[in-house]
């Protein structure tokens, strides 16, 4: 029998996903954009995109962005909130990493895609770059985005104390699964036809707002978690605003690491 949510691991966690996890800088779109040659005349697909979190910045810099997910409700989150901003050129497409032969059948080509903090859910990611091969042009290039880890959005405060407690309740009601096994993306980008591997950063200064409703929300976006509580979702969010019922919620400044790992045709 299948855990709960495994089909589905995000649903009900899109509206969570786009408002507490790691989002890249508009700063650091433009800087991928230019080092990557996109601009008005190209097409990009963000495979694996979530509530269109990467996609809504990009599409100030290209001329379409190709929003592909397979969960429902992160396309539909992405869909209103693309709407709220008046944002007209991003495609929706259900789906996720097996079902790219449907877009090459399409005829569709792009200039790069972008896949944030998703590879590692992709099962066999050699695979996955052979299917995008021939969707990718000449100069096509891959971007794994927010590749670096450290530091990243949730080790600036979600991972450390108090508000790491947060995990460790979650863990009583929720025991947390070993992530997928897979080979270093370095080395499986340099086996591909996207061999020419390079690391794009950009540091910049993020206001972090620390608060049970934040730690909570960052716990419900994560894959299975929603689905997994249940109707004991109440009695873990009472336990949570107990333990944090004296935590020092000051906003204040951390540094952030915004990053692609880029992989390009050798």
């Amino acid at each position: 029998m299948s855990a709960p949510g495994s089909h589905r691991p995000f649903r009900g966690a899109a509206w969570f996903y786009a408002e507490y996890r790691y989002r890249p800088a508009r700063e650091f779109c433009r800087l991928l954009a230019q080092r990557l040659g996109w601009g008005p005349s190209t097409t990009v697909l963000d495979l694996g995109a979530g509530p269109a979190h990467v996609s809504l910045p990009l599409a100030e810099l290209v001329g379409e962005v190709v929003v592909m997910d397979p969960e429902p409700d992160m396309l539909a989150e992405g869909r209103r909130r693309a709407g709220a901003a008046q944002v007209g050129n991003l495609t929706f497409v259900a789906g996720g990493s097996d079902d790219l032969d449907g877009l090459r059948a399409r005829g569709k080509t792009f200039a790069g895609v972008v896949i944030s903090q998703a590879f590692h859910r992709m099962g066999d990611q050699d695979a996955v770059l052979r299917r995008l091969d021939p969707l990718l042009g000449e100069r096509g290039a891959v971007a794994l985005v927010g590749y670096v880890k450290e530091p990243d959005y949730n080790r600036i405060w979600v991972d450390r104390e108090p508000w790491s407690v947060v995990e460790e309740i979650r863990g009583r009601y929720v025991p947390g699964a070993p992530g997928p096994e897979h080979d270093p993306f370095p080395e499986i980008l340099a086996r591909s036809a996207f061999s020419e591997v390079e690391l794009l950063t950009l540091e910049r200064d993020l206001v972090v707002c620390p608060s049970a409703e934040a730690a909570l929300g960052y716990e419900y976006s994560l894959g299975g978690v929603l689905a997994a509580l249940g109707d004991r979702r109440a009695a873990f969010e009472a336990e949570v605003r107990e333990a944090l019922a004296g935590a020092d919620t000051s906003p204040h400044t951390a540094r952030l690491v915004d990053s692609a790992l880029i992989g390009r045709r050798g």
